[in-house]
């Protein structure tokens, strides 16, 4: 059920924030040592009493390892970029200035830009491949928010206001807008605990109407953030992509509301086709959950973690013979690792195994986890082309940018050509020189592509080519 609180004010000591009952009734800016406490949750770590169990009762224990949560780098840095989110998508809609009025009380979305409104909402971008705690680490993070807050007064001044601080649902399956209206009008009723706003389904609405009131709601409600989870959905051939990231836009830019985009890497090219939504779902970054190398910090911290949550009778040292076999075995993937755990602690309280061995992951893992064979063996190899939500962020990015890379190349090459058929008696010169100059145009933008996909900045690093506006 939602969490919903009456509203209690605070103040930041930031003059944007300062005055913006919106704002001031969130919860305080956290630090990230208070980030990891609300985020950790670590479940009882097992009893000898608890070994001592029936095996068909110690297996149902083993599942506990499913329920651990430990807050890592990437955890923090979503939560510091949706904090900031979503106050800064507040600040151009104090409900006490000229503009939020007009823009509250606009009879339809695009009737907004009379109002003087000016949207200060920007978007966050989460990718990574699957089973990497993507969804995990959001959930976590909303938990810390009160979904719901309920406004009667402040600073001296009558204020009745229910504020919904943030919405989440999933992009519908088959990627159609309908679903999208779906989905939004059910999560809205959840967060108010109601049904009416479902039954506008229910009418002859069309796609067109069902937006009118989403963007009424929007508004109305004062939605903080709205959070978009498996948005790789939008890259099914009968999606209404376009359509869907052009309501999302308007939303955005006409009702102010931040949009968290989560997904696996596969999502980029949906978010790339244009250079708005690109550079849109780079508002606030881009946070990526790639897989760990095996020298990670984090996934050492992790493993250590999870180690601990043994029902097996004798405790088996995490050595580095162990650290480099599980490695081997999940290759980074958190899911992964999960399910190997979980599988070979039941394996071997079935066979009444006293102590885990080598042998006895690499049993598990030859017969119990051969679904997960293939792309397991892809991320060896790095050979990922047949399973695009594995392949690192980064290689995404620079396989979007070299696609654009080579249709500026193709331009240059068909420049040449024209020049050349205009000008028959220097058509050997031209000739040669179109073949040197695609060369050195393909090599030096190739070149660019690599720089770009591995710059920290991607955005900086693309304005600072001109990219941005071309």
């Amino acid at each position: 059920m939602a969490t919903s609180q009456r509203a209690q004010y605070a103040k930041t000591g930031l003059a944007t924030y300062d005055g913006n009952p919106l704002i001031e009734a969130l919860p305080p800016i956290w630090t990230d040592l208070e980030v990891a406490r609300g985020m950790l949750n670590e479940p009882p770590l097992p009893q000898d009493s608890e070994r001592l169990l029936a095996p068909k009762v110690r297996v149902h224990a083993v599942n506990r390892l499913r329920d651990v949560i430990i807050p890592l780098m990437p955890h923090i840095d979503v939560e510091d970029n949706f904090s900031q989110l979503i106050r800064g998508g507040y600040t151009s809609r104090n409900p006490f200035s000229r503009e939020t009025v007009a823009m509250r009380h606009a009879a339809r979305l695009e009737d907004v830009r009379w109002s003087g409104y000016c949207s200060s909402a920007r978007d966050l971008t989460i990718i990574g491949m699957s089973g990497m705690g993507k969804t995990t680490c959001i959930n976590s993070v909303l938990r810390m928010y009160p979904q719901v807050i309920e406004h009667k007064k402040f600073e001296s001044k009558a204020f009745i206001q229910t504020q919904v601080v943030w919405l989440k649902l999933e992009c519908p399956h088959d990627g159609s807008l309908r679903g999208f209206c779906s989905a939004f009008f059910q999560a809205l009723d959840a967060a108010l605990n109601t049904s009416e706003h479902s039954k506008i389904l229910n009418t002859r609405a069309n796609i067109d109407m069902l937006i009118e009131h989403i963007g009424r709601h929007c508004r109305n409600y004062c939605i903080g953030a709205v959070i978009i989870d498996e948005l790789q959905h939008l890259n099914t051939p009968r999606s209404d992509k376009v359509q869907m990231l052009n309501l999302l836009v308007n939303l955005s830019n006409r009702a102010g509301v931040p949009f968290v985009y989560i997904g696996t890497n596969a999502m980029i090219d949906c978010l790339s086709d244009t250079l708005r939504n690109a550079r849109r779902a780079a508002g606030m970054g881009l946070i990526s959950f790639d897989r760990f190398e095996q020298n990670d910090e984090n996934w050492n911290v992790l493993l250590g973690r999870l180690w601990k949550y043994n029902w097996i009778s004798q405790a088996t040292e995490l050595d580095a013979d162990f650290k480099k076999c599980i490695y081997d075995l999940t290759q980074g993937n958190v899911d992964f690792l999960v399910i190997l755990l979980i599988l070979t602690q039941k394996y071997a309280i079935y066979q009444e195994i006293d102590k885990i061995s080598l042998e006895t992951l690499q049993h598990v893992f030859d017969n119990q986890m051969y679904l997960l064979h293939r792309p397991i063996a892809a991320l060896r190899s790095g050979d990922l082309h047949k399973f695009d939500d594995l392949m690192p962020a980064k290689d995404q990015i620079e396989a979007m940018i070299s696609a654009d890379i080579y249709r500026k190349a193709n331009k240059v090459n068909r420049v040449i050509h024209l020049a050349a058929d205009n000008n028959q008696q220097e058509k050997p010169v031209k000739a040669a020189k179109e073949k040197s100059v695609t060369t050195v145009v393909a090599t030096q933008l190739s070149s660019t592509a690599k720089d770009l996909a591995h710059a920290e900045d991607i955005e900086s690093a693309m304005a600072a080519l001109n990219w941005t506006k071309s």
